[in-house]
């Protein structure tokens, strides 16, 4: 996703939360508001749409009109209730005015009542959407053309007019194979991969894998009852340290970095532009921020919360910002960091980070401007330290391949801030690093690196770590 598209969704996304909050605005203020909104929306995706399109000689009033492969008109409504069919009636009937081949859909930012779904079972020319939809696009997880291709297609081969987010992103039947992953003592890595271990420190290769291209290996996270999540760009593989055994935890195409799993079960996840969080047992999908183009990484902070660190335009400028995300897409407030080359946010406590970067790595404040200061900066111990965690607010680890295959993992204590080299190891790449204190004198994680060589295929070296403290 390019800038101009970026920064266009995080404007579009402040919108939508003043359209949500400002309970001052009238009804129809708000309609016509959700009107030019779906439209900058289309617009910002370089599609042609007009809002508020009125009829020859006045006798109807078209929402939002817009052309993507054909000719839309699309009926938007935001009321305080789910949507009777009088809109739909009202619509459908409008169609026999426009000419053949004109679409029409009703998007109702509240649903919809069981007489409109009713309604809709006995007619066959209406599309309807709500707002998860919406916020498909606004949050970049979509484009508006793949949006209404999936939704047609899924409309065509199950009949079902007002068809849920997760089963044109998430869908039941295209669930691809779960990548393996291998017992290290069945099927070595191919090569030795630890080289040498600082006293109190233990590192042992427990499992490696072959995957496929489509399966690359972009982020690692701890989940409770020993498990596993590793992010692939084919969706989250939840792995049971135990048993050996995978599964997929979310089968979703696009996703990338560190998922999070919620206490209720849930999973979130960065896809495309937008940060999403899968309930499987009920099987939805919910937005919960985006414009997120670029370069991100999420983090879940030690109190609860999530934030996002992304950088969009390269290393040397572009937006910088550190978001802390809320419940619903437009909640998330947005810092920006004058630190422009870093590669991730490691959650301290409250709203301090520590920005581990190329070159310089810096402790940052974001309830404070400006949030970084030179005189903080802190030479970094590895390059590329994309693979980097922090056990508590003072301690960070970080580990990345300083030369050829010859990598390194560190330590940093930033109430006195030196590195102290814990381990070394031969990888193409350090993917990612998870580390959790067990107790006072102990901490436990896993480092995920790729031994893929000069293969095409990942290659995911899975090694187990614990440190005395």
């Amino acid at each position: 996703m390019d800038l101009n598209l970026t920064l266009h969704l995080r404007g579009l996304l402040a919108t939508y939360k003043g359209l949500r909050d400002d309970s001052g605005l009238t009804p129809q203020k708000r309609g016509q508001a959700f009107n030019t909104l779906i439209a900058d929306v289309l617009k910002a995706w370089g599609h042609d749409a007009r809002p508020s399109v009125i009829g020859v000689g006045g006798r109807d009033e078209t929402d939002v009109f817009f052309t993507i492969g054909h000719n839309y008109i699309l009926e938007a409504k935001w009321e305080a209730d789910p949507l009777s069919a009088d809109p739909l009636t009202k619509l459908s009937e409008r169609l026999s005015t426009r000419p053949p081949g004109t679409r029409a859909i009703v998007l109702s930012a509240t649903g919809f009542n069981s007489n409109a779904l009713e309604w809709i079972n006995r007619h066959n020319e209406l599309l309807l959407m709500d707002s998860s939809h919406i916020e498909a696009a606004l949050c970049g997880l979509l484009d508006p053309e793949e949006l209404l291709h999936r939704l047609y297609s899924e409309t065509a081969a199950s009949g079902n007019r007002l068809v849920p987010l997760a089963d044109i992103v998430v869908p039941r039947h295209a669930e691809p194979d779960v990548p393996v992953l291998t017992r290290a003592a069945a099927a070595p890595p191919p090569w030795p991969i630890i080289k040498t271990s600082a006293e109190g420190v233990d590192a042992s290769v427990e499992f490696t894998g072959v995957w496929q291209s489509d399966q690359h290996p972009s982020g690692i996270s701890a989940a409770p009852a020993n498990r596993l999540l590793i992010t692939t760009n084919a969706g989250v593989v939840e792995l049971h340290t135990t048993t050996g055994k995978a599964k997929w935890a979310l089968a979703l195409p696009g996703t990338e970095d560190r998922a999070v799993r919620g206490v209720d079960g849930s999973v979130t996840v960065l896809c495309r532009s937008a940060l999403v969080r899968w309930h499987p047992e009920t099987r939805d999908l919910q937005l919960m921020a985006g414009g997120f183009g670029g370069y991100a990484t999420l983090e879940a902070g030690r109190d609860g919360t999530l934030w996002v660190y992304n950088q969009v335009g390269g290393l040397a400028g572009g937006s910088v910002t550190i978001s802390r995300i809320g419940e619903r897409p437009g909640d998330e407030t947005r810092h920006d960091v004058p630190f422009p080359n870093g590669m991730r946010a490691v959650h301290l406590a409250d709203e301090r980070h520590f920005l581990s970067g190329t070159g310089r790595s810096t402790p940052v404040d974001v309830s404070k401007s400006p949030s970084a200061d030179e005189k903080d900066w802190i030479d970094s111990a590895v390059p590329d330290p994309r693979a980097a965690t922090g056990p508590d607010g003072h301690t960070i680890l970080a580990a990345g391949i300083c030369s050829s295959l010859d990598g390194s993992l560190q330590r940093l204590d930033l109430q006195a801030p030196a590195w102290t080299e814990l381990l070394t190891f031969t990888a193409n790449r350090a993917t990612d690093l998870t580390v959790k204190r067990t107790s006072a004198s102990r901490d436990e994680g896993w480092l995920l690196a790729d031994a893929s060589g000069n293969t095409q295929k990942p290659t995911p070296v899975l090694v187990k770590l614990t440190f005395r403290t």
